[in-house]
């Protein structure tokens, strides 16, 4: 079934695109014959940490240096991934000449085999920095939500994927949710808008927009194997900021999306069919009739 969001409260369409790579079947099929005893061992959770890097004044990508726990990458058009491990009080640092330095910590929590999560990290970058002397408390409350693809629902094509007689490995490219939208107005003098924007930018990046972002994860299956589900489970946090200085005092929401955990399940394909019916959305993408969160802001 598809999961309409309760986050945003819109109902706006989440694409998602489907690239096979590898062995591909059209149907799960039975086999008499099935050999389930065969040795199989899921892949081992990976851990990411990834987001963009800009200029907060500008908007401009920057290809700035990127490090977590000392693994460092450089941002290419402002996009930046780093293969990392679960923990907490994970450091990541962000530098580029010309730039005030930021530094964050994060938490990545820990997945089961054949999942992934994804911790987002989206930095804006400054120049000047204010030196406006402000008190900043923050409030924050998470939730979850899951986004859930079946192939038994025929807007997902592509998903529709069994083993034989041997494990199997599938890649899939479906496009994710990041970033962090403002709820209702900010209401505050030039100048402290300026030290919220540089505030926020290099706790949340960039704000005040969604977007999409493709992933392509692997989907591996044991012999005589079925694909059930796919399953994007989301940490959304909402965070309420208050910015006080000598003069005035300034409220900020925003609601977004702190990382995403991917899984799937699988059933045995003995006396198990997918049944599919045809037609796959207006555009052929998957899961064309719903989705989880919007950028559609």
């Amino acid at each position: 079934m598809n999961m309409k969001s309760k986050i945003f409260g819109l109902n706006a369409k989440l694409a998602l695109a489907m690239l096979a790579v590898g062995t591909m079947f059209t149907g799960c099929y039975d086999s008499e014959d099935g050999d389930v005893n065969k040795p199989y061992v899921a892949p081992d959770p990976v851990y990411y940490v990834a987001g963009t890097v800009s200029d907060v004044e500008t908007g401009e990508a920057l290809d700035a240096t990127v490090s977590v726990d000392g693994t460092t990458v450089t941002a290419v058009g402002g996009n930046y991934s780093i293969k990392t491990t679960a923990g907490d009080n994970k450091t990541v640092t962000v530098t580029m000449e010309g730039y005030q330095d930021v530094t964050r910590t994060i938490n990545i929590p820990t997945v089961g085999n054949g999942e992934t999560y994804t911790a987002v990290v989206d930095v804006a970058m400054t120049k000047n920095p204010s030196d406006l002397d402000v008190d900043v408390v923050l409030s924050k409350t998470s939730a979850k939500e899951d986004k859930v693809l079946t192939p038994d629902d025929d807007e997902n094509i592509g998903l529709d994927l069994t083993a034989d007689d041997n494990s199997a490995e599938f890649e899939r490219t479906f496009n994710v949710v990041r970033g962090y939208a403002v709820q209702g107005e900010i209401s505050a003098s030039a100048e402290l808008t300026e030290y919220i924007n540089q505030y926020l930018g290099e706790n949340i990046g960039v704000y005040g927009n969604l977007k999409y972002v493709a992933e392509t994860r692997t989907i591996s299956l044991a012999p005589w194997n079925c694909l059930t589900s796919v399953t994007w489970t989301y940490d959304i946090d909402t965070l309420v900021y208050t910015f006080t200085t000598a003069d005035e005092t300034a409220t900020v929401t925003v609601k977004g999306v702190a990382g995403y955990q991917f899984s799937y399940d699988v059933q045995l394909n003995h006396n198990f069919t997918h049944s599919h019916g045809h037609g796959h959305g207006a555009d052929g993408s998957l899961n064309a009739g719903g989705g989880i969160l919007t950028p559609e802001m």
